[in-house]
């Protein structure tokens, strides 16, 4: 029987999981969406949700290890990221590329802070969350040199995601 997070780790780990479960489906609308819109990143759209899979499985399996119960948001995360991606997929490349690069800002940061606390409080979930860290700020590279940092769009885009992003990851620690 799986419980409730107890501690503050359990419940970093908790929300990590949750939040790649959103970014799977952000990539998996974008990736339906890209063959109208942005046929050219089909094939790193697949990558980055391929990557996101294993992150949700790295965190599924911790979760597992401690005896810890998902998040209750999780299928919300999911279902928010699917018509996220929806919608950014069907404005476009440059929408596709401010989407990963906001969601990524935010994770990164989200991770700097978790990882010298991990790594003193727990070390097996430090090093479930280094193992998604490289991954993750290639993602969020690759988006920046491909966005159009120029249009209003993107920039409005990129602000209104971010504020999202943090807002799931605020909710998923209570």
């Amino acid at each position: 029987m799986l419980r409730p997070a107890k501690f503050t780790a359990e419940k970093m780990i908790k929300v990590d999981h949750t939040g790649e479960n959103g970014a799977v489906n952000i990539y998996r609308a974008q990736r339906l969406m890209a063959h109208i819109r942005a046929r050219h990143l089909i094939e790193q759209l697949k990558e980055f949700q391929s990557h996101e899979e294993e992150h949700r499985e790295i965190f599924q399996d911790h979760l597992t290890e401690l005896g810890v119960r998902r998040c209750m948001s999780y299928h919300l995360s999911g279902l928010g990221g699917f018509v996220l991606g929806l919608v950014t997929g069907l404005i476009g490349p440059s929408a596709i590329s401010a989407t990963t690069y906001a969601v990524e800002d935010v994770v990164l940061t989200h991770l700097e802070h978790q990882l010298p606390y991990l790594k003193e409080h727990s070390p097996n979930s430090h090093i479930a969350v280094q193992k998604i860290y490289d991954d993750e700020m290639s993602h969020h590279q690759t988006a920046e040199v491909q966005m159009q940092q120029d249009k209003l769009l993107t920039k409005g885009l990129v602000i209104i995601v971010k504020l999202c992003t943090e807002a799931v990851i605020r909710f998923g620690m209570r």
